[in-house]
């Protein structure tokens, strides 16, 4: 009995001397999905940054946001529970754990329609919604003593209730300050009210020059007749702007100034029409940049090695990429050059864009026809990652070419796929769309010339309108076949403030393509881009 023991004890010492050097998989774990009450869209997940956001009906509490149901990647065990109701003022954080931990952070945004605005005022009211604070500016002429508020409001009744606005009047205080108390689920908020006065009419608050346009933007009268005159500088002769060129809302007026020579400084001055008579702003000024062409734009030169053709004739002077280094495995280029069947006056070539399914012995994966300002970065499995975008910091107005499109019928869904995107026997439908941003490849996976990098694993890396790096965008989708024509996309800029860095377009004969869904008779032929940098 004792040698039994003895034989035992040996054992159980000499495993606790074994070490685990079995490593543990990686295994990422991800919030698939978040039901939110009162949100008033869809929760955006980022797997990347591993973050939910989500925007609330301005009739909701946000103190007490209520989360009705939210799931995980299976096996993944939360660090507290998410069900419930939470302050959502601050960001919520969440640990998901299995073999690694991963944090995860929900946060919420709300837009409050609030308003306060009087009579003569002067540019929009500013808000310090932190410390209750709101302020119009208002003409000096009109003085403080009996000042009109022509709207007030701090959120939905009965949600909210606050003063008549007719009620507050005398702004003559030396703080020209009045206060509100505003009631809101219970809780009570003085908010002070500011009527400052101002003696400029009109003021010039932004101007950014394009190669031949001017953007500008200012703050003037509500209501007053206002408009923009221009000159070379050097010249005596003032130009007016057309008026159609910009619009006036609320004292703010906008407009783009055009048909101007590139690589000049112009002189700009804003006017208002009062009763006092026409009273000017001060003289700003604006140089206009140089323009670019698109390289390779009619799509002439290409090279052809390893069975795969390329957009370019070197790899050193490359501006377009493709997705063929990924399909020449199974023996076939899902973008070519052709020389026939050219819109009427064409010569050359044009590119032909066909999505199909690369497959070798039956295993393979539906690409869409592509083509795209960047670079095939590298196959892993049969997944292609390409990396978007090339180095650009002007500011066009559209993309204009020629396109031809064959729109077939989907035909390739993989099991699993994103309900939202359609299936099998459904219409395919093609697209081609520009984007101007600001994006840092350390944040979007690419390197300093290509920065977005594009994984088909992983959906949330897919480029889509919404990307926070967009400083300019516009799209076109073909959801019809189509002969030749000439097209323009028109560039909407949503950020003046910030300069851009690269410049994205991509063609697709399938804009599914991502999802690998899409149809093999889905054919799209490119010729002649250009970049346009003026208006009509």
């Amino acid at each position: 009995m004792k040698r039994f023991i003895t034989i035992i004890t040996a054992i159980l010492a000499l495993s606790s001397c074994i070490k685990n050097d079995i490593p543990y998989p990686i295994v990422e774990l991800d919030i698939l999905d978040l039901q939110v009450e009162g949100a008033i869209d869809e929760p955006v997940i980022d797997r990347v940054n591993r973050t939910v956001s989500f925007t609330l009906a301005e009739n909701v509490d946000i103190r007490h946001v209520k989360i009705t149901s939210i799931t995980y990647s299976e096996n993944a065990t939360p660090s507290r529970d998410m069900v419930g109701s939470f302050d959502m003022r601050s960001p919520q954080y969440v640990t998901l754990s299995l073999y690694q931990h991963y944090e995860w952070v929900i946060t919420a945004t709300q837009n409050i329609d609030r308003r306060f605005n009087v009579v003569g005022q002067i540019g929009q009211t500013e808000w310090d919604v932190t410390r209750n604070i709101a302020k119009a500016y208002r003409r000096s002429d009109f003085g403080l003593d009996t000042v009109t508020v022509t709207q007030l409001r701090f959120g939905p009744k009965p949600e909210y209730d606050y003063p008549d606005a007719s009620t507050i009047r005398d702004f003559s205080n030396a703080e020209h300050t009045q206060t509100a108390i505003v009631d809101s689920y219970g809780r009570r908020e003085i908010w002070r009210l500011i009527v400052e006065p101002k003696e400029v009419a009109i003021d010039i608050t932004r101007t950014v020059a394009g190669a031949e346009v001017i953007w500008l933007k200012a703050v003037g009268i509500d209501g007053a007749q206002t408009g923009f005159r221009y000159r070379e500088k050097g010249s005596n002769e003032w130009i007016e702007a057309e008026k159609e060129w910009y619009t006036s809302q609320g004292g703010i007026i906008e407009a783009a100034l055009r048909h101007l020579k590139t690589k000049t400084e112009y002189e700009i001055i804003g006017y208002a029409i009062t009763d006092n008579g026409e009273q000017l702003s001060n003289i700003y000024s604006a140089t206009t940049t140089d323009k670019m062409a698109l390289p390779n734009s009619g799509f002439e030169e290409w090279s052809y090695s390893d069975s795969v053709y390329y957009p370019y004739l070197d790899i050193q002077n490359s501006w377009w990429g493709t997705g063929n280094p990924a399909s020449k495995v199974a023996g076939i280029n899902l973008t070519t050059p052709l020389k026939e069947g050219l819109a009427e006056g064409k010569t050359g070539t044009c590119a032909q864009l066909w999505s199909q399914k690369a497959s070798v012995m039956g295993i393979g994966k539906f690409a869409a026809g592509n083509l795209f300002t960047g670079s095939f970065d590298r196959i892993v499995g049969t997944h292609g990652l390409v990396a978007f975008g090339r180095k650009f910091d002007l500011r066009p107005t559209a993309l204009r070419g020629w396109v031809k499109y064959n729109r077939g019928i989907i035909d390739n869904c993989p099991s699993g796929t994103n309900p939202k995107i359609p299936g099998i026997g459904s219409p395919d439908r093609g697209s081609i769309y520009i984007a101007l941003g600001d994006w840092d490849y350390n944040v979007y996976g690419g390197n300093p010339e290509s920065p977005v990098l594009v994984d088909t694993r992983d959906e949330s890396t897919f480029f889509n309108s919404s990307n926070a790096g967009i400083i300019a965008y516009g799209e076109l989708i073909f959801n019809e076949s189509c002969d030749w024509y000439e097209f323009e996309i028109p560039i909407e800029y949503r950020d003046f403030d910030r300069i851009p860095t690269h410049i994205i377009i991509v063609a697709s004969g399938s804009s599914y393509g991502d999802y690998f869904v899409g149809s093999a008779q889905s054919i799209m032929w490119l010729d002649d881009f250009e970049l346009v940098y003026d208006y009509k």
